[in-house]
């Protein structure tokens, strides 16, 4: 009896796990899956300006944005012209209706061994991650210091003859000898950048990621401000940041332009900050052949006025009506694209409606504001500008909610959202574009912007972002 109870004490003990013996197999490093969010904090590429002298630099950089690319392969990126005003090729070619050039806002990172720091441009509208390496041959004039792959024992450059290679529009190898990995990507106007494409060592944060794919320029012009070494793409596309690291959940939340606090980036599952919110909206994401890469929605339906948006409907200027040229949409994925779609873009300051939609919010903002019609701001590049009674500040007018809807799932933008105060006249944060519409940043101030990528759904919900943690 004694020994069954000595046996059965045994038996319940737990087992621990060896000790010595000889160690686990050495792997090669990977990209480990996220169990916490990485938090960054975001800088605005003019954080040294106030108030009027920051929104004009912003609104100048935002009026390239959108464009259409000539031969470019859907999903790339590369290519576009100013203004949508470049000549469009065959619709099997596809587009690019947002360059990729620009940014406003500024996250710290780290590459190489030893690691070197600099500061990227984040860009949803864009997928290559990349900055200017020495030796440059031809580049912008950047603050940071230029990368040095010569110093760095984890860089490796990418095959040219690889599927990685393939996936950017302009590739080529350098030479007969030499198989790594050259590209040419394209800007508005007669902006590019050209350099290798390579393997490095990430820092974000705290994390440090192995392996990720980006490009090395020795040559750039018309790029990003001088404050950003490069960009940092968060698009939809396989060479993306988002992509690389597998994140299924990135948010980022964006004080007002003039606002002294930085913005808020959260990458990982940790991003819950919207469950508890009250005034939010969530959209399924749309998927076309046209425009895989980017974060687009499906915008039917327009209104202006402090009525709900529902008692609105009778002034709703329904999408569903138009003509499209879009091509049939890729299968799986979320709902169809329409013809005026809108891309979430955090790189341009304002936003963009295509010309018909535009021409009907002037119409109707002029209506219902009442107040006389200025003419064009020339010092901040503004079209619908209004003048303000003498010694009233726009805060004290009459302004109507503008409400997207984006399948019938409405988004209302107020006063602050849409016009800025420019001495006597205050100025719509809208422009129009020939191309699809464009969802910048100074609509998205202030609104947690959640982007569920497994769910494929974007969710805007209202809150402070100065005083987010």
């Amino acid at each position: 009896m004694e020994l069954l109870l000595v046996l059965l004490l045994f038996l319940a003990l737990p087992v621990l796990p060896a000790r010595g013996g000889s160690p686990a197999p050495a792997q090669a490093p990977a990209p480990t899956p996220r169990r916490a969010a990485v938090r960054l904090e975001l800088a605005r590429v003019d954080a040294n300006l106030t108030g009027h002298d920051l929104i004009r630099r912003a609104v100048q950089r935002s009026l390239g944005r959108p464009g259409v690319v000539a031969g470019a392969r859907p999903g790339t990126g590369a290519g576009a012209g100013a203004g949508g005003g470049a000549v469009r090729a065959a619709a099997d070619k596809g587009e690019a209706p947002v360059v990729a050039g620009g940014g406003e806002y500024l996250v710290k990172l780290g590459i190489g061994t030893p690691q070197h720091v600099f500061s990227a441009a984040i860009d949803t509208a864009t997928n290559l991650v990349w900055m200017q390496c020495q030796p440059c041959v031809s580049c912008y004039r950047q603050l940071d210091p230029f990368f040095n792959p010569r110093l760095s024992s984890s860089f490796a450059v990418v095959p040219c003859t690889s599927d990685t290679c393939g996936e950017l529009d302009e590739h080529r190898c350098r030479s007969e000898d030499d198989d790594a990995c050259q590209y040419t990507y394209k800007y508005s106007g007669n902006g590019e950048t050209k350099g290798t494409l390579a393997i490095e060592k990430l820092a974000i944060g705290s994390d440090v990621f192995h392996g990720v794919v980006f490009g090395c320029s020795d040559s750039s012009a018309g790029g990003p401000p001088a404050q950003a070494s490069g960009l940092a793409g968060l698009g939809r596309g396989p060479l993306s940041l988002v992509t690389q690291l597998s994140v299924r959940r990135f948010m980022y939340c964006l004080p007002p332009p003039t606002s002294a606090t930085p913005g808020k980036l959260v990458l990982g599952p940790g991003v819950d900050a919207v469950r508890n919110v009250s005034d939010k909206v969530t959209v399924t994401m749309s998927s076309s052949m046209r425009y895989p890469s980017y974060y687009y929605l499906n915008l039917d339906g327009l209104a202006v006025g402090d009525q709900t948006p529902r008692r609105a409907a009778a002034r709703v200027r329904s999408a569903a009506a138009a003509a499209t040229t879009t091509p049939p949409d890729t299968p799986g994925g979320g709902g169809s694209a329409n013809a005026y779609g809108m891309i979430v873009d955090v790189a341009s300051t304002i936003s963009f409606l295509e010309a018909s939609l535009y021409e009907e919010l002037a119409e109707d903002l002029e209506q219902e504001i009442r107040l006389p019609r200025a003419t064009a701001s020339r010092r901040l590049g503004l079209d619908l500008c209004f003048i303000l009674p003498e010694g009233v500040g726009m805060d004290r007018v009459y302004v109507p909610t503008v409400s997207l809807s984006f399948d019938g799932r409405w988004l209302e933008l107020e006063r602050d959202r849409l016009f800025v105060e420019d001495g006597r006249t205050m100025c719509l944060m809208v422009g129009k574009t020939n191309g699809v519409s464009i969802l910048g940043n100074f609509q998205q101030q202030n609104m947690h912007v959640l982007y569920n990528l497994r769910r494929g759904k974007i969710t805007f919900a209202k809150a402070n972002c100065e005083s987010m943690s």
